[in-house]
């Protein structure tokens, strides 16, 4: 070997070595911290008295006290905390003990509970991503909640938010500031660079990222996604194989609930493998999986009776345009008896002179009511449980209810009324066929779409042929019999309330942070995308006008091309938010748009001036992604209505315009409006947004 080659080998040996030792360093391995043995004791700090049976981690292992409070525990090349899991009847802030500090035991003190808890609640909030400056004034909202409600505790499921979140947050949402207990999970947004590996900062303030607790007859489990913006210590193995040996410690009969800030690898089966092993979660009485992460709001349950729950932001509207909300789950015993989403901004007011009210069912989202043949139908969605959604029949006339069939999920966008057919798609991507005089079952076509991204979107009905599905895969079904002609799938699509459009020709999709697409409606194939100069950030349906599309996304105006997708024209409004979950309505060379943050605005479409902008009041439900408290927010579609204009608005009132902008009449409704008004000579049909229709003359 020449002197030349023994350099290039000693190059590449060196290399390997510091790869090696950079990777783990990456996995959290650091020589030189393990520990030997933990061991120390539990007691009831009151009286002194030792806990028996009593479960301690080191992070990896489980172990229980005696019958004298004592537990040992090995050390292992990751331990950073012991903690303990707080059985029932009792509590403690100080559940975990730096494993880093050189001590001669590591003793836990529980504070015996006086109240029984085997009735119990909590509620989730998630991902409110806070800065330097610390939680909003939204705190008080959760406040107010925590004290009407009294939970047993609080639990934020992640993305907190970086650095300046993580050192901010903890200062205004606190055990003693909220009144309850108050625990964190980690989110893919808080493994941060800092300290070394990505869960660092967050350990040195939150405390462990995988932990339990048990409350009356449930075991809670808190545990990491073991990935992020930073490289992560600990790994999915790891944090599954940690999660096996506290299952196998929990008490015989306990239920159990795992909070994580994702939804389950396997959000049906509940089946995990770590190394050669398998964890089968059902077999320790799961119960439910609650996470946060994308920012909606959902709840199902499974063939086996395990929910997955997920909240959106409390403080703003979620990105598939679900509610601000914090959510409570009730348990009575072991068993999940509710949960309802808690909204902050409005209480709902009975409208005035009305003609008449109907409850149709929990809420209602963008599924905007359908009149025909002397009928009304809506579409009600319920994100809790027990659920109350589905499509209601009512006289148009009445407003006495015909039939009701409940649907699986919410029924959250637009659905199809015609041919003596309702067919509506449920958030789980059923699509069912109604009788529309006797709301009898004709067929169901399960489309398999899956609970996360793909939850909001409207259906299409054209050429007897049913447009349905949600961002990530749209299928099409014979309206007669259901069955499915064809799938287009689009692997990186969000949901959004974005509805599906249909020409015969084609089939025009829109996927949040992602493109719009269009289908051969025959096929299936693409026949193009677009995902250019903020095309793909997008909440809104497109206006087929001719040969063109109008679309509206974030601040910009776009005529496209249904041929080949390109954009003809784009129109820049600088200070505008347009992504409300609207199609725009053209009359006359006149596109008039609905905003998520100022009213609504109408557009010289040959030259994009703008004409005019009428600005509704404040919203009182946050709903397009991202707004909050101030935006004058309308969701809802305009409609012509002789030679006015008419919509809703997220502020609760109902608004008819004239079409140089100005104020002809209002109608306060009591709630936001998030869904198109139906019309039928001078009755206006509004569904807001507590499940009301209200009929009333203009």
């Amino acid at each position: 070997m020449n002197a030349k080659t023994k350099k290039a080998v000693s190059v590449t040996l060196i290399v390997v070595a510091a790869m090696i030792v950079a990777a783990a360093l990456a996995a959290g391995i650091y020589y030189a911290v393990k520990h030997d043995r933990f061991s120390g004791y539990v007691y009831e700090s009151d009286t002194g008295k030792p806990l028996e049976g009593v479960a301690v981690t080191n992070g990896r292992d489980v172990v229980k006290t005696d019958e004298n409070g004592y537990y040992s525990l090995d050390g292992w090349l990751k331990d950073r905390f012991v903690t303990v899991t707080i059985p029932s009847g009792y509590w403690t802030e100080d559940f975990y003990i730096d494993a880093g500090k050189e001590r001669d035991g590591y003793d836990f003190y529980l504070d015996k509970l006086d109240e029984d808890l085997t009735d119990h609640s909590f509620l989730q909030v998630s991902d409110t991503e806070v800065g330097a400056s610390g939680v909003g004034d939204w705190i008080e909202d959760i406040k107010a909640k925590v004290e009407s409600e009294q939970p047993a505790f609080l639990i934020h499921t992640g993305d907190i938010c970086y650095e300046e979140g993580l050192k901010s947050h903890i200062g205004g949402m606190n055990s003693e500031n909220m009144g309850v207990p108050v625990r964190y999970v980690i989110g893919n947004h808080d493994f941060v660079n800092w300290g070394g590996y990505g869960e660092a900062l967050y350990e040195s303030i939150y405390g462990p990222v995988n932990y339990s607790f048990d409350v009356g007859d449930v075991h809670y489990v808190v545990a990491s996604l073991a990935k992020g913006d930073a490289l992560a210590r600990y790994t999915k193995s790891e944090v599954w194989r940690w999660m096996a040996n506290d299952l196998a410690a929990v008490e015989e009969g306990k239920k159990v609930v795992v909070f994580c800030h994702d939804v389950c690898p396997d959000e049906d089966g509940f089946v995990v493998k770590y190394g050669l092993n398998t964890l089968d979660l059902k077999e320790h009485g799961l119960v439910a999986w609650v996470f946060g992460h994308w920012h909606y709001n959902y709840m199902n349950e499974t063939e086996d009776g395990i929910f997955n729950i997920s909240t959106a932001r409390p403080d703003c509207g979620g990105i598939d345009s679900s509610p601000a909300a914090v959510r409570k789950v009730t348990f009575s015993g072991g068993e999940l008896t509710s949960s309802d989403l808690l909204y902050f901004s409005y209480e709902k007011v009975e409208p005035a002179d009305a003609v008449w009210t109907v409850q149709a069912g929990s809420h209602a989202e963008f599924a905007e009511p359908v009149l025909s043949d002397g009928k009304v139908y809506v579409g009600t969605a319920d994100d809790g449980y027990p659920k109350d959604c589905g499509i209601t029949c009512l006289d148009a006339e009445s407003g006495e209810t015909i039939w009701k069939y409940a649907t699986v999920n919410s029924v959250k966008n637009s659905f199809y009324v015609g041919d003596g057919a309702v067919v509506v798609q449920d958030s789980e991507g059923i699509v069912y066929r109604l009788d529309a005089a006797t709301g009898s079952l004709v067929w169901k076509t399960d489309t398999g779409l899956t609970a996360v991204r793909d939850t909001i979107m409207g259906i299409a009905v054209c050429d007897g042929r049913v447009f349905c599905g949600g961002g990530q895969k749209i299928s099409c079904l014979s309206l007669n019999g259901g069955s499915v002609l064809w799938t287009a799938k689009n692997e990186n699509g969000f949901s959004a309330p974005s509805r599906i459009v249909a020409d015969g020709k084609y089939v025009y999709v829109g996927s949040h942070w992602d493109k719009l697409v269009a289908y051969d409606a025959a096929t299936g194939k693409k026949a193009w995308s677009n995902d250019k100069d903020g095309l793909r950030y997008r909440t809104t349906t497109p206006t087929l006008d001719g040969e063109i599309l109008w679309v509206a996304a974030e601040s910009s105006v776009f005529g496209i091309d249904k041929n080949s997708g390109k954009a003809l024209n784009k129109f820049n409004l600088e200070g505008y938010n347009l992504d409300a979950a609207s199609a725009p309505y053209i009359e006359n060379g006149v596109g008039y748009f609905t905003t998520a943050d100022k009213g609504v605005i109408a557009l010289s479409l040959a030259d994009g001036k703008m004409l005019w902008n009428y600005m509704t009041g404040d919203a009182l439900a946050f709903t397009s992604p991202y707004t909050s408290k101030g935006s004058k927010t309308v969701e809802s579609g305009i409609i012509p209505y002789k030679d006015f204009l008419l919509f809703a608005a997220s502020d609760g009132c109902v608004y008819l315009l004239g079409k140089d902008g100005g104020l002809v009449a209002s109608y306060y409704i009591g709630a936001p409006v998030l869904s198109r008004l139906a019309v039928y000579g001078d009755v206006v049909y509004a569904l807001d947004f507590s499940g009301r229709l209200t009929a009333f003359r203009i």
